[in-house]
């Protein structure tokens, strides 16, 4: 009987003892995803202080409450002035941007945006002159954050539609290779280095400003990519009505060159820029 006894006073405390450690268990585990919800939480919080306080009403100050001293730019600054560049670059173009948070979703230390950006183009923004026209660009973000504060970004826009809102590509870009099949375009593919840009860009729009005057000029286009490095890769296209026209021009530009003292090889190897130099007719299958 003794024995019976205890034996279910054995069972009884190993139950007890079996539940007790279930319970810690599953109390750690929800202290966990509570911690975890937290975090979650609060990360999405400094979404939309980045987005509502200080993109758009300007509250800079308030950067260093969210933004790692470890953060680092495409162009390799680091810190918060670093992350304030790029905000900075779009205010100075757009000085009425605006951000719109159109999604957020965040998961573990990332938070995944949907934006929209609305401005009017009134200052220079990766060498495109103000245009004065009105934009509405969409774009995704991720943000990677490390305790408590952003640590880097990546960043993809629409920049076919914006440049063809700023008017620097046609609505149809097809539009660039057709027309008369007696054209002539004329495509030049320059590498700038980032401290080269200013003097590069000085010389093309006196170039693209003199060409337009020569007859038989139908047009001309520039499109251009920003590397990671700050380095500039651009396209010069020239359409002329024809071959006869063309050839022309080519005289008339180097008589100008002449006069003017230019020398177009010494200019590039002067500030190492890379160039390819094409001729292309319309394809006529």
């Amino acid at each position: 009987m003794k024995s019976a006894i205890k034996m279910g006073l054995f069972l009884s405390a190993l139950i007890i003892s079996q539940d007790g450690f279930t319970q810690v268990k599953s109390s750690n585990h929800s202290v966990k995803n509570t911690t975890m919800e937290v975090a979650i939480s609060t990360n999405k919080g400094v979404i939309h202080s980045l987005y509502e306080s200080i993109m758009n009403n300007r509250k800079f100050d308030l950067l260093s409450s969210i933004v790692s001293e470890d953060y680092t730019n495409a162009q390799g600054e680091k810190g918060i002035e670093a992350f304030k560049h790029g905000i900075m670059a779009v205010i100075n173009a757009f000085p009425d941007a605006k951000w719109i948070l159109t999604e957020i979703i965040a998961e573990g230390n990332k938070v995944f945006v949907r934006q929209q950006v609305q401005g009017t183009h009134k200052g220079v923004f990766q060498n495109i002159s103000p245009t004065n026209r009105a934009i509405s660009n969409d774009g995704m973000v991720i943000y990677k954050f490390e305790n408590g504060k952003i640590i880097s970004y990546q960043i993809q826009t629409d920049r076919l539609g914006f440049l063809q809102q700023l008017g620097i590509l046609p609505s149809d870009p097809i539009s660039l290779i057709q027309g008369n099949e007696s054209n002539v375009f004329f495509v030049d593919k320059f590498i700038v280095p980032k401290n080269a840009i200013v003097e590069f860009t000085e010389r093309m729009q006196y170039n693209r400003n003199f060409i337009k005057s020569i007859p038989g000029f139908i047009k001309d286009e520039v499109i251009a990519y920003e590397d990671a490095n700050g380095d500039i890769t651009l396209m010069t296209i020239a359409v002329w009505q024809n071959q006869g026209f063309f050839n022309k021009a080519k005289q008339l530009v180097e008589a100008e060159y002449k006069k003017i003292n230019f020398n177009p090889a010494e200019f590039t190897e002067r500030l190492n820029i890379k160039m390819d130099r094409e001729v292309y007719k319309a394809y006529q299958k």
